[in-house]
This record gives C-alpha cells, structure tokens and sequence, in this order.
C-alpha cells in the first residue's frame, strides 16, 4: 500500500502541459456583447432586462439589468443551449477541457455602497438527453466590483464539466441587499476552454476483494473461514503527477447521504497511486449493517479551488 507525501519525479518541461488562459480558445455565442440592440441569443425572466446603448464596454450596446431585486431570482439572464461537442470538436468536451466563463459589468451609482449589488455568473451542464446534470459550476455568489460607475470584469476558469456533458447553458443575475435601484449593466461575455488540468481529469476509483484484483460487487463482513470481517480495498490513481499539493478526501456514506466513516479526510497528496482497506465499521468502530454504501473520493486542488469527485457503491452482506 502505498504512502502518502511520496513525490514524483517531475521534469520542469512538463509544467508546459498547465493551461493559461493566453491559450483559451473562444466559444461562440449568438450575443456576446449586444451590439445590434436586441437580446438575440439570450432570455430574460423579466422585462426589466433589455438592451441598452445607456453605457457599454465594447460597441454601442450593452445588457441592462433596472433594478435589481433583493434576489438574484428577481434577474436572470439565459443563454441558449450551447452544443459544446460541436464547439470544441470533441465527442467528450467534459473529458478533455476545461472551460472559462467571464464577463464585463458596470453599475451605475444613485444610492448606497458598491457592495450592496452582487453578481452572479455560472454553466449548467446537460447530457445527450437533454437532461440537467445537477451541477453548477463556476458558480461565483455575490461578486461586487470595486467601484461604481466602471467596467469591471468577472471571470470564474478552469471550469471541469461532468460527466457526459455534452451542452452547457450560460446564466448571468444580479440582486441588491439593499434597494438602492443602482442599475447594472454587463457585456462582452466570454465562454471559452483550454485542454483539461491534469488535477480535474478523472479518479481512478475501483473497489476489490481484500486481497485480490478483481473488481468487488459484495463484501461480507463476517465471511471468513475465523469467522473475521473480510475487508474492502479502495484503490485510486489521482490524475497523472499532480502540479500542486492536493487535498483529498476519501469518505463512505450511507444510501441516505450520511456520512458513516471518514477514511481520509483533507490530506495532503503528493503522488498518484492509493491503495485502502476498510473493514466495513463505522466511525465509532462499529461493524455497519447489511446494505448499500457509497465511497467516495474527493480532490480539491488548493491553488485553484477545483474540485473533481468520484463515486463508487459497494454492499455490504452476509453469506447465508
């Protein structure tokens, strides 16, 4: 079993892999900055939202959002559905890049501070089907700028799509915490990706037999021939060398969301390969009942706040 705070050998050269934005590659929208005075490419859930030449960042026309509400629910800009395997070119787009989404915002100052008006700006992601991952990313609450009245740009990168994603929706809302009525406007809106971060490619995770390769459906806590619990191996490769320290939690939860036992929790990892053993108790080393369970490992890289989590289910029986 391997240990952690085992460093890789990394050739310097190979940081050339690491994504910058310099790179990115743009995405294109039907309306990125408005520019023909209409919302072509977008909708609104309010009439309160509109094109507008009172202010822009880049050519005559921006998005105006007139008074915000005191709830981002209040204004809700919508992209159209955007096909991202025709955009990249790729048939897995959540496997290979990693995606940026920013945009220019203004508000105009009549009452109050600058803080009391927050933006939001965030994907959601969508299967073949058409259906809704369930997972929001870059998802940034309640950003303020840092002055009135200037263009003021909002970015959230190195965004990681789930699994089969293969369409994302754009959403842009403001709200004020104080009605102050300061309109906002925004433009020049950017999605955009570069190749996937080595830290938000997939986990590796596989569960065996406690002493064996082959992949485990069942383990039997009181199977042996002693009659001693058996055990589950969980074994994972983090995504090639990382670039930075990571931290890693490897948890079990019960079918209703519970967290039962944390094996590995906020540690520091430095090189790939992972090999556990757990032996079916809980955290008050108490053998669990018969049912189903859930592993799961979770990476968070600290440099960027991305996170990349993998699941596993795994049962727990008794040989009649």
């Amino acid at each position: 079993m391997n240990n952690k705070k085992i460093k890789f050998v990394a050739v310097p050269v190979a940081m050339a892999v690491l994504v910058t934005s310099a790179y990115a590659v743009d995405i294109a929208l039907t309306k990125q900055n408005f520019n023909d005075g209409t919302l072509n490419g977008w909708s609104a859930n309010s009439t309160s939202i509109s094109a507008s030449s009172d202010r822009s960042n880049d050519g005559a026309f921006s998005c105006k959002f007139k008074d915000p509400t005191s709830a981002f629910s209040g204004r809700i800009l919508t992209g159209d559905l955007i096909n991202l395997v025709t955009a990249t070119g790729s048939a897995s787009p959540s496997d290979d890049y990693a995606f940026t989404l920013s945009a220019w915002f203004y508000v105009s100052e009549e009452a109050g501070d600058i803080d009391d008006t927050d933006m939001q700006l965030y994907v959601k992601w969508f299967d073949s089907g058409g259906n809704d991952l369930g997972k929001d990313t870059g998802l940034i609450a309640g950003e303020t700028l840092s002055s009135f009245d200037s263009w003021q740009q909002i970015t959230s990168d190195s965004m990681a799509a789930p699994a089969n994603a293969v369409s994302a929706v754009i959403y842009l809302t403001v709200k004020e915490s104080v009605n102050n009525n300061n309109d906002v406007y925004v433009d020049t809106v950017r999605f955009s990706y570069d190749p996937l971060p080595t830290y938000l490619k997939a986990i590796g995770l596989k569960t065996f037999g406690p002493s064996s390769d082959v992949p485990l459906k069942v383990f039997f806590p009181y199977s042996t021939p002693a009659g001693k619990p058996s055990s589950c191996r969980i074994v994972f490769n983090l995504p090639a060398t990382p670039v930075t320290e990571q931290r890693v939690n490897v948890l079990v939860y019960d079918v209703k969301g519970r967290l039962v036992r944390a094996i590995v929790k906020g540690e520091e990892f430095q090189s790939q390969h992972y090999d556990y053993i757990w032996d079916g108790r809980d955290v008050n080393q108490q053998f669990l009942p018969c049912g189903m369970y859930i592993i799961s490992v979770e990476l968070a890289d600290q440099d960027t706040g991305g996170v990349v989590k993998e699941q596993t289910v795994v049962a727990i029986g008794r040989k009649l």
